[in-house]
């Protein structure tokens, strides 16, 4: 993918003001999946875009362990309903949030997730 393209959306997504919490929530999530899926650095949000082919540094079983997680910390939210940072319908939507972000970049495997779930 071009880095301008991965780049113009993690700025966009970085730069959103405001909002909700929920907002803000998948904000963060599609921000931290696809910066790591591509490598971006926080510090590159500020420098000026350079045009390159940018490869994908995670590969798709790296990614499928990073959505286990999300959906682990859901199902264990689910069955304990207690002491939780997060809300069972937050972690599940941040389970969706994480499945849009691969969308971005990986169509088929945000299907094979949203499968998943």
């Amino acid at each position: 993918m071009r880095n301008k393209e991965v780049m113009a959306k993690v700025i966009d997504l970085s730069t959103q003001k405001g909002g909700t919490k929920e907002q803000r929530n998948k904000v963060s999530v599609q921000v931290a999946i696809i910066s790591r899926a591509f490598g971006v650095k926080n510090d590159e949000i500020d420098k000026p875009v350079k045009d390159y082919e940018r490869n994908l540094v995670l590969s798709d079983d790296e990614i499928r362990k990073q959505f286990n997680e999300y959906v682990d910390s859901r199902d264990v939210a689910v069955t304990k309903q207690s002491d939780l940072y997060w809300s069972i319908e937050e972690l599940k939507n941040r389970v969706h949030y994480f499945i849009e972000g691969v969308r971005f970049f990986n169509a088929s495997l945000a299907d094979e997730f949203e499968k998943a779930c």
